[in-house]
């Protein structure tokens, strides 16, 4: 959707330097890109950035705090007891 036709071949023979036998044929100016094309490419760049930095950083915060629980000595009884608790009322419901 939108794109762009496509640039001519190198092998067209308007694009070759008048020149000495040999020289490099000449490089197409590059094509200005559109909002839209502008767009699409932050976009992807934008989303490529959040996978890598989601599939660095959970996993590194996971860790975190299992070495934090290991450095504490495990988690509390009272705690494990307490969250027991709150998951039974909330799974009752009202009476």
């Amino acid at each position: 959707m939108f794109k762009r036709k496509p640039a001519a071949l190198p092998s067209d023979p308007t694009l070759i330097a008048d020149g000495p036998e040999g020289a490099a044929p000449a490089r197409p100016q590059r094509e200005k890109l559109g909002w839209f094309e502008k767009r699409q490419r932050r976009r992807r760049r934008r989303i490529i950035f959040e996978e890598v930095l989601g599939w660095i950083l959970v996993p590194a915060m996971i860790y975190l705090v299992y070495y934090v629980i290991q450095q504490a000595g495990g988690i509390p009884r009272e705690l494990t007891d307490f969250a027991n608790e709150v998951i039974a009322t909330l799974m009752k419901g009202k009476s």
